[in-house]
C-alpha cells in the first residue's frame, strides 16, 4: 500500500520494467526446478530432509523479525528476542516433522530415516 510518506523516497519502488519480472522468472524456474528435483531424489535422507525446510527458514525470519506487523512488539526486550528466537526454533522443528520426516518416511521404500 502506497502512502504519502512513502511517495518519491527511498521505499517507494516505483515502477519496474515488466522484461525485469520476466528474465527474473525465467532465470529462476530452471532453479527452482533443479532445486526441487534434489530435495525429492537426493541419495542422502538426512540432506532430503534440510533441503526440504530450508525453504521455509527466510519466510519464518521474515515473519518474526521483518513484517510489520511483528508478534512480541509490545512485550520487554527480553521476552521480545526470546519469544521470536523460540517461535522461529518451533517454526523450523514443525517443518522438519511435516516436510521432512513425514515425506521421507511416506516416500521413502527403505524406511531409511
Amino acid at each position: 500500500m502506497r502512502t504519502a510518506q512513502t511517495r518519491g523516497s527511498r521505499l517507494d519502488p516505483g515502477k519496474r520494467p515488466r522484461w525485469l519480472g520476466i528474465a527474473l522468472l525465467a532465470a529462476a524456474l530452471p532453479v527452482a526446478v533443479v532445486y526441487l528435483d534434489l530435495a525429492l531424489t537426493f541419495p542422502n535422507p538426512a540432506a532430503r530432509i534440510a533441503l526440504r525446510t530450508l525453504p521455509v527458514l527466510p519466510l519464518a525470519i521474515w515473519t518474526l523479525w521483518l513484517d510489520p506487523d511483528r508478534p512480541f512488539e509490545a512485550s520487554p526486550r527480553w521476552r521480545k528476542h526470546g519469544g521470536r528466537l523460540l517461535s522461529l526454533l518451533a517454526i523450523m522443528a514443525l517443518a522438519v516433522a511435516l516436510l521432512g520426516l513425514f515425506l521421507n518416511w511416506l516416500y521413502d521404500p527403505a524406511r531409511v530415516l
